[in-house]
């Protein structure tokens, strides 16, 4: 087998099990190699969604700041 085509083709052939066991085959080989990770940096972790309160007490205090939306639909005539 000469080129990816092939190998590809080779695989689609194969039985769903036989094609786990080449792809665990080729996890280990890589891993052993290290090889596993193409750029070598470690995957982050999940980060946590940003903490709005606590920038805004950063920024402006203990301010209470008016609800601007709530504001707005006061002063629209419906």
């Amino acid at each position: 087998m000469n080129g990816v085509a092939e190998i590809e083709s080779a695989l689609r052939q194969l039985t769903r099990q036989d094609k786990w066991q080449i792809a665990r085959w080729l996890l280990d080989e890589l891993d052993e190699n290290g090889q596993g990770q193409s750029d070598g940096r470690v995957p982050a972790a999940p980060s946590q969604p940003p903490d709005y309160a606590a920038r805004r007490r950063r920024i402006f205090g203990e301010k209470v700041l008016p609800n601007m939306v709530l504001s707005a639909r006061e002063e629209e005539r419906w």
